[in-house]
């Protein structure tokens, strides 16, 4: 017997809800029936009235395009991906002139006349990210999309990586991580950086010698 199941992941900006059931009672993880059968996933920027939704091939491509983008911003490398299916083609691009970002869901990759965008803050990025991986440490929640998921390709490497990019997650985890990777990597860098340690040096004193005051004559005695 099919038991039908609800979840839903938050964040301040974003609301990531699921429709499912799972087709086997005794399929639990930690006391909890896992959803192994999708029907319906929602995505919702919080003020913004667009609603993106579909089956598991939409789960699957914007997990995907969100942790492309992400890796995106932390190596300033692009990172491609494949889609395992042209249907709900997702990605994501930024503006640079409003430091903004766009996300972009199509019904065919190929169709660029129908597709919805919604523009992202970065915060409202950051909390794509939360929202998402709150989803992928549910394992009671479709597991077997964290399998599909895979590190980006040794073609996107440098020869020399910095400590960024080599703490840069495979996959969407370590969210925590990379809001604050990327908020580092959006501060500009000053022109000119102070050493700390030195102290600012006083002014320097020059000793004067004062002539000694002579001595009063006595008055003349008439």
């Amino acid at each position: 017997m099919s038991i039908p199941i609800q979840r839903q992941y938050n964040s301040p900006n974003c609301t990531f809800s699921l429709h499912g059931f799972s087709d086997d009672s005794s399929n639990l993880s930690n006391g909890v029936p896992i959803m192994t059968v999708l029907t319906e996933a929602k995505c919702q920027i919080l003020g913004n009235p667009t609603v993106l939704s579909g089956g598991v091939t939409f789960v699957a491509n914007l997990l995907r395009a969100v942790s492309a983008y992400g890796q995106e911003l932390l190596s300033g490398l692009t990172h491609s991906w494949t889609a395992d299916d042209e249907n709900d083609y997702i990605y994501l691009r930024k503006i640079p002139q409003k430091n903004r970002h766009v996300l972009v869901w199509q019904e065919k990759k190929e169709d660029t006349e129908n597709q919805l965008e919604i523009e992202l803050s970065t915060v409202q990025l950051f909390d794509l990210l939360e929202t998402l991986d709150q989803f992928l440490a549910d394992s009671s929640t479709l597991p077997h999309l964290n399998d599909s998921l895979s590190p980006v390709s040794r073609r996107y490497r440098q020869m020399e990586v910095s400590l960024v990019e080599q703490s840069t997650p495979a996959v969407l985890g370590l969210a925590g991580f990379a809001l604050s990777a990327i908020a580092l990597f959006l501060i500009p860098v000053p022109n000119e950086i102070s050493d700390p340690n030195l102290e600012p040096i006083p002014p320097r004193e020059e000793n004067i010698e004062l002539e000694p005051e002579l001595p009063l004559e006595p008055p003349a005695v008439e």
